[in-house]
């Protein structure tokens, strides 16, 4: 049974993945697809030269675009009316418009006509997330970002911690705003505790909020004390910054403990997350942290901070947690985890219970009342 069309506009879906929004994204698709809905997916695709479609799932048409000026303009905007009339097919009643990317904004208007309902979830507040530098492009998309929350028709969020920052900002939409948080599907990986060496893992991208440097810093205070540790890093950032953060590893004199990988595939990072010491969340700022709930799937033990959606996701009584920022407690965590390996086991333990609420197939009902509500 079909109970409902969804035209569902993302910047990352399944092999386009770059983050958690990707993740989230793909996810999402998947549990609606389970629940009998009928999407069609459009989404930028980089390794593609020309548009093309994908079948997925059970009901998942997916219309790939290449990331080129004939599709995408000034600040990867969407050309809408040049898809319009490429493909007409976008014209069908929808509905819902699930907007999952500013980028995608023209074309939803477009679409809409006022008349079918934009659900628009964010996946942060970009102006809370890049801490509003005075750049114009980043000024731009900003403003694109906060339109979006005045022309939709219901805001998704994601935690506690964006519903505050929207009470406190824009509280003009706070009526149409629901929380609902992100999921998970469960994997079959299991954190091994027998081979990690005292490897610790961070993954995500890099970037000045996600607190490398306070994780580098701290793990040279660990390496001083003459403890065993070892530091992956998994994820890519702008090329100025990666240069940057390996110059300070090389400055400390970890060049032997810390180890750059660059990106990798989720199964890689899997078989990485199931052989660390444990998974390290060092964020200054976090509208979720999806990176720490795949890692609580997979029960490997978090050293996280609190900031943002974190302080929701993650308990104080299932991991090692430290104030955002706070160099001197993220370097005791290290040196706590490394001296305590059974208070590591408990935590997967405790960690792996607490996912299960997380699970897709918990929380679809909700989504499905999320959009059932906005068709009536």
């Amino acid at each position: 049974m079909i109970y409902l069309k969804v035209l569902s506009l993302t910047n990352e879906f399944e092999e386009e993945r770059f983050g958690g929004a990707g993740t989230a994204a793909t996810g999402i698709v998947y549990m609606l697809d389970r629940l009998g809905m009928e999407q069609t997916v459009v989404v930028p695709r980089s390794d593609w030269n020309k548009p093309g479609r994908l079948a997925r799932g059970q009901h998942i048409n997916v219309l790939g675009l290449p990331r080129n000026i004939y599709y995408f303009g000034h600040l990867e905007m969407v050309w809408a009316d040049a898809l319009r009339h490429k493909f007409p097919e976008l014209l069908q009643k929808w509905d819902v418009i699930h907007l999952q990317a500013i980028n995608f904004a023209p074309l939803a208007y477009l679409l809409s006509e006022g008349r079918i309902p934009i659900l628009y979830s964010v996946y942060s507040f970009l102006r809370e997330e890049l801490g509003d530098p005075k750049v114009p492009g980043l000024q731009e998309q900003f403003k694109i970002q906060e339109e979006l929350l005045k022309h939709c028709h219901r805001i998704h969020l994601i935690s506690q911690s964006e519903v505050h920052y929207l009470a406190e900002h824009f509280p003009q939409y706070l009526s149409k705003a629901e929380k609902l948080a992100l999921g998970i599907s469960l994997p079959t990986e299991r954190w091994n505790q027998v081979n990690t060496n005292n490897r610790f893992l961070y993954v995500g991208r890099l970037l000045e909020y996600k607190g490398l440097e306070d994780l580098i810093e701290a793990v040279g205070r660990v390496y001083r004390t003459e403890r065993q540790i070892c530091l992956d890093i998994v994820g890519k950032g702008p090329a100025p910054y990666e240069k940057y953060l390996k110059r300070m590893v090389s400055s400390l004199k970890l060049g032997d403990c810390v180890q750059f990988h660059g990106w990798q595939p989720s199964l890689e990072v899997k078989q990485r997350m199931v052989h660390a010491m444990a998974l390290i969340i060092p964020s200054r700022r976090e509208a979720f942290g999806l990176v720490a709930l795949e890692g609580m799937a997979i029960g490997t033990p978090l050293i996280s901070s609190s900031a943002g959606g974190l302080a929701e996701l993650v308990s104080p009584t299932g991991a090692l947690t430290f104030e955002a920022g706070n160099i001197n407690q993220l370097s005791e965590a290290l040196m706590t985890a490394i001296d305590n390996p059974s208070l590591l086991k408990l935590f997967s333990e405790r960690a792996r219970e607490r996912v299960l609420s997380y699970a897709w197939e918990q929380l679809a009902p909700l989504y499905l009342n999320l959009l059932e509500n906005l068709t009536q």
